[in-house]
């Protein structure tokens, strides 16, 4: 009987993946045809992509590569790097300079200094990395446990079938061990579209499912910029300081900008390379900063074969903010909105803290709660927005994050050809994120943007007891959006020492404000703690302040 069952099995496996199959090279063909047919017809895009993306597919003779890169592989020198000896065995310089990964640092000295508080029933408290204290909603875990169990069965049990109906578990647990299509899990992606424009004003986007947000904002970077502009300029990305440090390492890591973090040089150091640093004030980024710098990048206009553009390829945001803690109002988005489209400039608006806005600044001018999108994003060409299941709905480790890029003009427009080059980068990185994750993202969206709500609001206790806590510090930003705030500590602290002490003596870990490009500063989570909990670790910041900014 198993031996009959087996053989059934393999004959309808084999069967369904050759449909897929012929299915996905159809589709391939389509896009290649568009592309070679669209390379000839589609204008100049005011806000390019990366060269490397659009280039004209061309018939490659692998072999004869191959062998010029044997003959001349005798001649080349191999790259050298201030951190290593001359060796065959380089490791690329962007990769060296980029800044380490602070949350990874911070959790090495918690380690360091665990054993001290071994005895201690609390242990160590962390408030650096942006978690929240809540478990995902039932329907997340309903959707998993559905999809495991009917993996499990026999195709007899379920028909056989590859349905993709949308239900939890929607017929698909059988093929919960596949690949789905690069762009994402069909059910989601339908489900995401009517969520984006009945909560966030976006219609009919097109909406790519990624390894969480941190995946997208990559699939952006290399998307968006080049080595050079047309002109042969240096080809930039704009991030604000303080500035979430995983973007800054995204592009010093893809396109080069070494200087970024605690270890500037001067002020020049921050435009090294593919990275542009802009000042805030309070949080709030300088609009007359940013409109002077995309003055100066612009070039062109009437000269030159009538190429025109700006240098500045790409300006980021995160609203609400990370590390500020600072949500920005409507009215300010709306400006540097235009702004970036009045210079031709890609905006990257990364909404991962969407659910945070605690004062609702981001609301349309005159609408109530009862009208309009719950969080407003702009329906623009030129603007890429970038959500996340990591925070509200607590799925983090399941590594769902999504983009969502304008449909408006349809073929020829610049949203549709960034998506169509952007697959490109999802198949290289990833091929799809993980279609289990994509099944439980399904069924937490099943719970609401209300229930997400209720667990934000149990964030208040914890948030004024590290208000409080930091309250003696000079200088206080953020608080009233994402989870974060961030304080001033006296001068001449250094911050790293400041934290690493912080965990050894009184059992509460922060982040450093070097590591978002603010020496001087600490970055404080409040959400990935309970609230009593979070009432003690704010005590013991509280202490270790007083102590330790006083010596």
């Amino acid at each position: 009987m198993s031996n009959c069952f087996g053989l059934f099995f393999n004959r309808k496996l084999k069967m369904g993946i050759s449909l897929l199959w012929m299915a996905s090279s159809f589709q391939l063909s389509k896009s290649l045809a568009f592309s070679l047919q669209s390379s000839h017809s589609r204008p100049l895009l005011r806000a390019p992509l990366s060269a490397r993306l659009i280039s004209r597919p061309q018939i490659i003779d692998r072999r004869a590569i191959f062998a010029r890169n044997m003959s001349s592989s005798s001649n080349q020198q191999p790259s050298s790097s201030p951190s290593q000896s001359s060796s065959a065995f380089s490791i690329s310089s962007r990769a060296l300079q980029t800044l380490d990964p602070c949350v990874i640092l911070m959790k090495q000295i918690i380690s360091q200094h665990a054993s001290k508080w071994e005895n201690d029933p609390q242990g160590i408290f962390s408030l650096a990395q942006g978690v929240v204290h809540w478990r995902p909603p039932n329907s997340a875990y309903e959707a998993l446990s559905s999809a495991a169990q009917e993996n499990m069965m026999e195709p007899s049990e379920n028909n056989g079938g590859f349905g993709m109906d949308g239900s939890i578990g929607g017929g698909d647990g059988r093929i919960i061990h596949t690949y789905c299509p690069d762009e994402g899990y069909p059910p989601l992606l339908s489900a995401l579209k009517d969520k984006l424009e009945r909560e966030n004003g976006l219609e009919n986007p097109h909406v790519m499912v990624t390894s969480g947000a941190n995946q997208a904002y990559v699939n952006c970077v290399l998307t968006l910029l080049d080595e050079n502009d047309p002109k042969g300029n240096i080809s930039k990305c704009v991030v604000f300081e303080p500035y979430y440090f995983n973007h800054v390492m995204a592009v010093q890591s893809i396109r080069g900008g070494v200087g970024c973090g605690g270890t500037a040089a001067g002020d020049n150091a921050k435009s090294i390379e593919g990275l542009l640093v802009g000042p805030t004030n309070k949080g709030v980024p300088d609009l007359k900063w940013l409109r002077s710098q995309l003055e100066q990048n612009k070039y062109g206009e009437g000269s030159d074969n009538n190429l025109s553009g700006n240098s500045i390829r790409v300006v980021t945001l995160v609203n609400p903010g990370n590390p500020t803690g600072v949500s920005l109002p409507y009215e300010f988005l709306e400006e540097i909105t235009k702004l970036t489209k009045e210079y031709g400039v890609w905006l990257v608006m990364d909404n991962t803290y969407e659910h945070f806005d605690v004062q609702k600044k981001n609301k349309l001018p005159n609408s109530d709660s009862d009208t309009g999108p719950e969080y407003p994003c702009f329906d623009e060409e030129h603007v890429i927005n970038i959500f996340s299941f990591s925070k509200g709905y607590a799925m983090a480790g399941f590594r769902v994050g999504y983009i969502a890029l304008s449909s408006k003009n349809g073929e020829e427009g610049m949203g549709t050809h960034a998506y169509e080059q952007m697959l490109k980068v999802q198949d290289t990185i990833a091929i799809c994120t993980t279609r289990i994750s994509q099944m439980a993202a399904l069924g937490a969206l099943q719970a609401g943007r209300e229930w997400v709500y209720d667990q934000v609001k149990t964030l208040d206790v914890g948030r004024a007891a590290i208000l409080e806590a930091i309250s003696g510090l000079e200088e206080i930003i953020g608080g009233d959006g994402a989870m974060y705030v961030m304080g001033k500590l006296p001068d001449g602290v250094d911050d790293q020492k400041f934290a690493s002490s912080l965990v050894e003596h009184y059992g509460v870990a922060v982040i450093p404000g070097s590591f978002c490009g603010l020496p001087g500063w600490i970055r404080v989570c409040y959400s990935n703690l309970p609230p009593e909990d979070c009432k003690i670790a704010a005590s013991r910041l509280q202490k270790g302040i007083l102590e330790l900014t006083a010596k």
